[in-house]
Parts: C-alpha cells; structure tokens; sequence
C-alpha cells in the first residue's frame, strides 16, 4: 500500500508527465541471506552454547518464516518465545512453544530464559517490553545474544552478534549448517515441564469467577495486589458487573471460530492475550504494541477485515480507548465490513491505575467516577456509560453482558450477525492477569515525602542494579 500526501496549495496544479510515468512496474522485495561471515560467527556462538532460547518476532512474520523457525527449534531442541509482534506466526501447540516473554510474558519463557546462555532474537527490535527494561533476559550475568534482523540498528542492540539477513533464509541456513556441525541443546525435560506448569496456571487463570462471596481473605481475591474492597464494591454497586476480565478472554477464546482474528494495542488487555490467548491460526493476532497505541484497536480491526474478508475479526478494546477513538465505525459500516468490538468495561484506565497503585502514588484520575461535591475530588460513584447504545446510534447491533453467562450468549449472538456488533462487557476491575517473574522500568520519583513512594523507588533501584545498562 501506498500514501501519497500532497499539499493543498498543489492538489490542483496540472503536470504534462511522461507516458513512461505511468507504465506498470513491479517491485519485488529481496530476500537477503546473512553475510558468509556473520552466518559463521551465528553458528559458532549457537554451537558453545548448552541452553539457548529463542525470541520469534514481527520479522518471522514479515517473511512468511514461522515454519523455517520451527524447524530450527524442532531439530536442534530449542524453545521458542514469541513477542507481541511475532504472534501467530507459529502455532502455540508447536510443542517447543513457551509463550509470551518479557513485561507482558508469561511464566514458561520469564522463568526458563533465567538459565539461558544464548538468547537468539529473530525478527525482533529488543523493545523495552520483550526485554522486561533489560532485567527479565539478563538475570543470568553471562548470557550472550544474537540478533538475525534485516536492520543493522537493531541487530547491534545488547551488545549483540548481529547476523544481517531475512529471517527466513537466515534460518534455513542456520539450520544446514548446525545439521552438518551435530549441534543439540543440552535441555532434557525442563522445557516440557515447564509448558505443563504454565498451562495449569493459564486454565487457572483464565477460568477466575467472582460468584458474590464479598472480597479479602477466603472469599474472592482479584489477581491485582492493588485491589481495594471500595473498588470493588463501588463498581459493583454503580456499574452491576461482575464478569472477570480474564475469564471473558477464556469465553471469547472458546466461542469464536479457531481462526478468527483478534486485534488489540494498548491497556491491561495486551498482557492479558499474549498470556492467555492460544492460536493456531496462522497470522490471526493482530497487537499494535510498538507504542500501547490506544485508539488503535477499532481501526486495526478494520484494517484486519478488509484484508481477510472471510475471516471474523474481534476488535478487544478498553472503555478509556473506546473513548479515545472509535471513529473508524462508521467507515466499517459504509463497507459493510463486519467487525465485533468487545468493550471490556472496568470503568478505569485499568492499566494505569495498578500502576499508580503499585507504585505507591494511590489513584489519580484514572477512575471514571463523578467529582464528589463533597470532597471536591473525582471520588464519588463510578460514571455508567452505556457502551451497546453508542454502537447502536452508529448502526451496530449491541448486547451488553454484565455476568459470565450473559457475555457467553453475546459472543455467540454476534457470531451470528451478518452487521458489525458491538459487546459491551462491564469487567469487574482489578481482574486482569498480572505478571510472571517480570519487571518494568517506569518513573517513580527519586524524592519524595510518601513512605509508599520511597519503598517504590527502592525497588526500582535493586531491579535496575541487576538489569543491563545498555
């Protein structure tokens, strides 16, 4: 595709151009294997090593290279990691398969990359959140990577061994050439069982209801640590939800159609997928997570509908982006291209405020409540916006589920519909998956007069003495 932008005080001038101008062209897009060299220097490095991992990236996606990756893990015994951008490009049953990694990852690769010697990134830039702020993939002091990446910038990140290629005659070359060497890790059963201890947790999780037994000790404990009764009950009492956002990504999961495409960008909903969703489908998880983009999901989903107009396509998207943009509906519906927003409604920028909360700031606007006229403060009752009813003034067909079984039967309603759908969920807050043996660096103030504060920073600092500095 190509945009080409004008500017106005141009668009209307007239140009006499060539008949050659407009003569069809073909461009055709090289795909460049390493240099003989840096493929030598990859196959050395991989051949010292014992205990190697993995990292798939947008890249392997890029190349059509999920399949030349399997079988380099397949024949040398190698885990397999994939980043947001990366998803989908390989099936999650593959059996060497460890899931997400990093800030957002999951148990399975966080805990076994702590061992690793060797992390071979392909395809992938080595963002703050694959690396978990240098600290998830540097716990081992002497670990050493290698990057296969068409971009000299990000092959050279971390000090890496960079292999310049396309990531997938890259890795058929790799594959030759360690064949031909013997190579084999030295893993036996570790990955195996750590693949079965992280899919007991994932069911675990994904499976979470709140059944109206109150909050705190012996009755329900949502997942987050920053969770206060008054949150809970509050939203309760205000919204009438009590759907667990992680068991509305596990009905979803069971209800759509195996190769439906999901799209999602920014909140507490990309590290709810990436490590919860399982696909088999290839190319069918679609995250904008450069830049936990918000406003981005309605639009991707289009985008996503339009490009494979067979497949159903679910836009996954909080009520704070929802909000923040959702002019794409109308497009959607001039095209009568069906897509299903589901709103997973907490009544907050979720996200956020575990941050604030976790870090010792308390809430601060980031609660969709009114201004209490008694404390002047945004403390009072949660805001209640009907999110089914704004799809339907667009031309949507809306369904608003406020209990596990009412979202089943929307999920299944809209499957259904030969319109685009609108499901508002109403999510209990707090309910979201929270992390596996990760850490990110945020801004947390050095100074402060806040007790919470300080011992917020002090963490920070204990993780930032361990991570990688460059």
């Amino acid at each position: 595709t190509a945009v080409i932008s004008l500017p106005q005080d141009v668009q209307g001038e007239s140009f006499d151009y060539p008949d050659y101008f407009f003569q069809k062209r073909v461009h055709h897009i090289s795909r460049r294997g390493a240099d003989e060299y840096e493929l030598k220097q990859a196959v050395e490095l991989i051949k010292a090593s014992k205990k190697p991992m993995l990292i798939s990236g947008g890249g392997v996606r890029y190349s059509e290279g999920g399949d030349a990756v399997m079988e380099f893990c397949k024949e040398f015994n190698i885990p397999v990691s994939q980043t947001q951008a990366g998803h989908s490009a390989l099936p999650d049953s593959f059996d060497l398969s460890v899931g997400g990694i990093g800030v957002t990852g999951g148990l399975a690769a966080n805990a076994l990359c702590k061992d690793c010697d060797l992390v071979i990134g392909v395809g992938t830039r080595f963002n703050d959140f694959v690396t978990g702020s240098k600290w998830v993939l540097f716990r081992n002091p002497d670990i050493k990577v290698l990057a296969i990446n068409t971009s000299e910038f990000h092959a050279e990140k971390l000090d890496a061994t960079r292999c310049i290629g396309d990531a997938k005659v890259t890795m058929e070359a790799l594959t030759r050439e360690l064949k031909a060497a013997g190579y084999r890790s030295a893993y036996t059963t570790e990955i195996q069982e750590i693949r079965d201890i992280w899919e007991k947790e994932r069911l675990s999780v994904l499976g979470v209801q709140y059944h109206g037994e109150g909050f705190g000790e012996g009755k329900f404990v949502p997942c987050v640590p920053s969770w206060t009764e008054k949150i809970m009950t509050d939203y309760i009492r205000d919204i009438g939800g009590t759907i667990t956002e992680s068991n509305a990504v596990g009905i979803l999961r069971e209800e759509i159609d195996d190769d439906a495409i999901v799209v999602a960008a920014a909140g507490s909903l990309p590290a709810d997928l990436e490590r919860l969703w399982v696909t088999d489908a290839k190319d069918s998880y679609n995250m904008e997570y450069g830049a936990s983009c918000m406003g981005y999901e309605i639009a991707g989903a289009l985008g996503s509908k339009l490009a494979a107009p067979d497949k159903e396509v679910y836009s996954l998207v909080g009520d704070g982006s929802f909000m923040m943009l959702n002019s794409e509906i109308p497009t959607a519906i001039q095209e009568g291209a069906k897509i299903t927003i589901v709103v997973f409604d907490n009544a907050a920028f979720g996200c956020i405020n575990n941050l604030q909360m976790g870090n010792g700031v308390g809430t601060l606007a980031t609660e969709m409540r009114h201004r209490d006229p008694e404390t002047g403060k945004l403390d009072g009752t949660y805001c209640y916006t009907d999110f089914a009813k704004v799809g339907e003034g667009y031309g949507m067909k809306g369904f608003t589920a406020k209990t596990p079984e009412e979202f089943r039967e929307a999920v299944r309603a809209a499957k259904k519909e030969t319109c685009s759908c609108i499901i508002d969920a109403k999510v209990l807050p707090k309910t979201m998956a929270e992390g596996y043996e990760s850490w990110w660096h945020i801004g947390v103030a050095s100074t402060s007069k806040s007790d919470a504060v300080k011992e917020a920073r002090k963490r920070i600092d204990e993780h930032l003495a361990q991570a990688r500095m460059y």
